[in-house]
């Protein structure tokens, strides 16, 4: 399990850019040394780092560099291959990383976003076949700011041996998946994470955008496959029976907490909520909530930020929205949403303000009937894609299904509205809306938060494995929804709008 879930990280930091006429290694962009934002970014993603320099460079130097990082200082390692460039560097990434999946940044990035790294982890994963990730820029590829396999390395070293040092050959010998400008772009609008510095007025201009950020943390984007790798924590515990105690080492679910703000054109952001989560799709959560309170429609969102790595200990665990137009800052003071896992509702100010705001689902929609043996296959399917709570058997999953059964998005976490909330926020951010040709399914209880939540994307069914609530009930009946409860071992019960399911 280990190797699908960790990841190792590497900061390329070897080379030294005569266009630049001095170490590059030493600069800083806001006061910052570039060295230390690379390495600030890899490590919000990667479970161990390392900064891979050259043979001849002074270690205590550079470390000092990144002395300042509130994380565990990174490994350093040198080039297996000394002056062989970028190429040799990857070599060395790959020949001692700890884990299958090894995200690696070149040292001249100092405005990477950690979620976009994590993007290309999680693209990667999501194609078993390839052996590496790449961020699309023009003219290209960028082969140093990519996640790759261990696997690639053999490919590496054969062409170090025909003589080749240029990174970007590699991507003609391997099989290549490629994070396009269109995704991260949206979310990342000055392409930071892209920018490597290589001039003098590369490094002013990367002085102007920090300026520009006041200090802020280059943008997050979504992540495009359902199993985080930040989603299990690996703990020492006792395993008791009536005859012995045995000491193990077990996999829990991790839950951290997620303060998302949000803000407008001219506005300063505001907290908007703060919730207990299973970290790993934080910006889709984040979208979906704000989309089901009314807060954001699609194509509001302009780009998102994840905290300062340099000024927060966990800088994931804050989220910033960037909004297309003014926040409804007195529907914010209305709803004055503190939220925890177990709760989707708490702080709201009235539950008949969300039941109000949602269209009813028209009788026709979906375009055909659901058939049974369909709905009664769901929990199994939507299980075998639960990564995490196979490890854990801890945490609630939310699904969304096509009308034959084809599972469409997972997402997984402690709280069961956060789930919810970040499988749609996928389908927001793709303006994949409304859900009319979906279903939802729930791995545990249906309230009626989670019902209002499904109206507001335009589920038109909606079912849970355990039991619904009598306001879920009620609220399923009013906006139109077909909500089936107790969905386990072929059985189960239809409260609401029985007409779109048909028996086998």
């Amino acid at each position: 399990m280990e190797s699908r879930q960790r990841v190792s990280g590497a900061v390329l930091a070897g080379g030294r850019s005569r266009r630049m006429g001095s170490d590059k290694r030493e600069l800083s962009v806001g006061g910052v040394p570039l060295l230390a934002r690379a390495v600030a970014a890899v490590q919000a993603v990667a479970d161990d780092v390392q900064v891979v320099v050259g043979e001849r460079d002074d270690v205590d130097r550079l470390a000092a560099l990144v002395a300042a990082l509130p994380d565990p200082p990174p490994r350093w390692q040198h080039d297996l291959r000394p002056d062989q460039g970028p190429l040799a560097g990857i070599e060395a990434a790959l020949a001692r990383a700890a884990h299958d999946v090894v995200v690696v940044l070149a040292g001249d990035h100092p405005q990477a976003s950690p979620t976009v790294l994590r993007a290309l982890v999680d693209l990667l994963r999501a194609h078993p076949d390839a052996t590496v990730a790449v961020l699309e820029d023009d003219p290209g590829p960028q082969p140093l700011v990519a996640a790759y396999r261990r696997a690639a390395l053999r490919t590496v070293r054969e062409l170090l041996d025909a003589g080749e040092r240029r990174a970007t050959r590699l991507l003609d010998h391997l099989d290549v998946v490629v994070l396009e400008g269109r995704v991260w772009r949206v979310l990342d609008p000055s392409g930071a994470t892209a920018v490597d510095l290589d001039t003098p007025a590369d490094l002013e201009a990367a002085a102007d955008r920090a300026a520009q950020d006041e200090g802020s943390a280059p943008t997050a984007a979504a992540s495009p496959h359902p199993l985080s790798d930040r989603g299990v924590a690996t703990v020492t515990a006792t395993r008791v029976t009536a005859t012995e105690r045995q000491r193990i080492r077990d996999q829990v679910v991790v839950e951290e907490p997620l303060e998302i703000r949000a803000g407008g054109p001219g506005q300063d952001p505001v907290v908007v909520m703060t919730t207990l989560r299973t970290p790993g799709h934080d910006v889709e959560l984040a979208v979906g909530w704000l989309f089901a309170e009314g807060l954001l429609a699609p194509g509001d969102l302009v780009g998102v930020r994840v905290g300062d790595p340099l000024a927060l200990a966990r800088p994931e665990d804050q989220l910033t929205l960037e909004l297309r137009r003014p926040l409804d800052l007195d529907a914010v003071a209305h709803r004055h949403a503190v939220a925890t896992a177990s709760c989707g509702v708490c702080g709201r100010a009235s539950i008949d303000e969300l039941a109000s705001r949602c269209v009813p689902v028209p009788p026709e929609v979906p375009g055909r009937a659901v058939r049974w043996a369909t709905l009664a296959a769901l929990p199994d399917r939507v299980r075998d894609r639960q990564a995490v709570f196979a490890a854990t058997g801890g945490l609630h999953a939310a699904a969304l299904v096509d009308a034959d059964g084809r599972v469409v998005t997972v997402r997984e976490d402690v709280g069961r509205h956060n789930a919810l909330d970040a499988a749609i926020g996928v389908h927001v951010l793709a303006g994949d809306l409304p859900l009319g040709h979906l279903v939802g399914m729930l791995s545990g209880r249906a309230g009626f938060e989670l019902v209002a939540k499904a109206a507001v994307a335009g589920l038109p069914v909606l079912a849970a494995v355990g039991a619904p609530t009598d306001l879920a009930i009620r609220t399923a009946d009013r906006l139109g929804v077909t909500l089936i409860g107790f969905l386990r071992d072929g059985h189960g019960t239809v409260y609401t709008h029985p007409q779109r399911i048909v028996a086998s």
